[in-house]
């Protein structure tokens, strides 16, 4: 996954940005949901859903661009 892939998927699913900036440090630069929660004053448990969100569509594209 890109940089680019990724901010077209989370521009569709999250409305803030920070919200996307906080699932990138977990998907790019491995910090764990609730380190970043904190670094991006998310609410506890918020951050863990968004990348199981996130996540969720990945594999639902992928699937699709594999049939």
């Amino acid at each position: 996954m890109t940089h680019s892939q990724f901010k077209l998927i989370a521009q569709r699913i999250f409305k803030s940005e920070e919200q996307r900036s906080a699932v990138a440090a977990v998907i790019f630069d491995g910090l764990s949901s609730y380190e970043a929660e904190k670094r991006f004053e998310l609410p506890k448990g918020t951050l863990s859903r968004n990348v199981r969100k996130y996540k969720s569509e990945v594999h639902y594209i992928t699937n699709v661009a594999a049939a």
